[in-house]
């Protein structure tokens, strides 16, 4: 790998061992993808945001960072608290929360704690080389934004942080940015959670083109781009039109022909919803995965002003959405018609089950239909109906 003059000091221990370890780790991840150099990136984002009581090594590495006194060299953001106030059971799970959070700001990092980054702390430019984990993020990034970011892990993502620089593989190459299969929808009712879930199981790794000219919102993007990034490992997709390296189809594939060619339908779509009888045995009803936006949570509030739930319903926000929506009106209206709400994540938050036993949950969000065991999927009106705001 071709390495600057600084980046050989740095690997020798010139700026001592903790961090030449961090630059090692990244030389030794780009030489598995054959990158020719380390390129500098604009900003990081981080998955490791839980403390999780069995997971040793990768707290251990933090110690470390934040005693050598180490400092993150580009602005980093961190993903969403795991909900460990949420009862007994996730405070002994994430008992060592606090002082991974106090690690944290030790080392520099944004406490937004959010996945939803790109919508306030970290917003990158169109072509912005990017070092970030979570995958619903950097679908974003790298499909609605146009920046580049590879899908790297946790404690890949620390040392991109920690050196400001990224090894140039992947989707940071214009090369590797094209389409491979041409997606057609024949479909009537748009539900882009669902669709972006069939998306990621048909597609696996490989970046679709939707050609429709069906107008996604920014909402829709988000969410429809994490259930591509759970249910498959997608990381880029183009929409022709819509997306900014997409203004064509001839564009979006770099004028290269489609490998494959499939069309997703209402039929498709509607098979991922559970049936009204399995949807009607759910104990809670979820929102927000990723969080919520003040303006995903203030469309869904409009629906409970005046009502009163008949299910444990939930809105998971972002942290800066939250505490603008919990003074509002309609987050006032919200609670009183019997909804919680936090700022948490929802998967970690209810991988416990907290409240809730081993039953049943209804969410509209893909990502952790994919992720949660034991839940089921319907769209927004399907999620109403069932916590009792809106009549079948």
């Amino acid at each position: 790998m071709d390495l600057t003059v600084e980046q050989q000091k740095i690997l020798s221990g010139g700026e001592g061992p903790v961090l030449a370890k961090c630059l090692q780790t990244l030389v030794t991840y780009g030489r598995a993808f054959n990158a020719a150099r380390l390129v500098p990136i604009k900003s990081a984002h981080l998955t490791g945001s839980f403390r999780i009581s069995s997971f040793n090594g990768y707290y251990q590495l933090l110690e470390k960072i934040a005693d050598a006194g180490l400092k993150v060299k580009v602005p980093t953001t961190l993903n969403p608290h795991p909900g460990f106030d949420f009862a007994l059971q996730n405070r002994l799970v994430f008992k060592g929360q606090k002082h991974h959070e106090t690690l944290m700001d030790r080392i520099g990092v944004t406490p937004n704690y959010s996945c939803v980054c790109y919508f306030d702390a970290n917003v990158p430019d169109f072509g912005d080389t990017l070092g970030w984990a979570e995958s619903s993020a950097i679908i974003y990034a790298n499909s609605v934004i146009g920046a580049r970011s590879n899908r790297n892990s946790v404690m890949v993502d620390i040392c991109l942080a920690l050196t400001g620089v990224a090894p140039e593989f992947g989707f940071l190459l214009q090369e590797n940015r094209g389409g491979d299969l041409l997606i057609h929808l024949d479909i009537e009712t748009m539900d882009a959670p669902a669709l972006g879930y069939l998306l990621g199981k048909v597609c696996v790794e490989r970046t679709p083109v939707i050609d429709s000219t069906y107008k996604f919102s920014a909402i829709e993007l988000k969410n429809m781009g994490a259930a591509m990034a759970s249910s498959g490992g997608v990381s880029l997709f183009h929409i022709v039109g819509q997306t900014p390296e997409a203004p064509t189809l001839e564009a979006a594939f770099q004028a290269q022909e489609p490998r494959e060619i499939l069309t997703i339908t209402q039929n498709d779509i509607n098979e991922v919803r559970a049936s009204h009888r399995v949807q009607k045995e759910s104990k809670a009803v979820a929102f927000g995965c990723p969080q919520m936006t003040l303006e995903e949570a203030n469309h869904v509030a409009e629906y409970f002003v005046g009502k009163k739930v008949k299910k444990a319903t939930l809105f998971h926000l972002m942290p800066d959405a939250y505490d603008r929506f919990a003074q509002s009106y309609l987050g006032i209206e919200v609670k009183k018609a019997g909804v919680k709400i936090y700022n948490h994540c929802p998967l970690a938050g209810m991988s416990l089950r907290i409240g809730i036993g081993k039953q049943q949950v209804l969410t509209n969000s893909a990502k952790l239909y994919y992720y949660l065991d034991g839940t089921k999927y319907g769209d927004l009106d399907d999620l109403l109906k069932i916590c009792g705001v809106v009549d079948r």
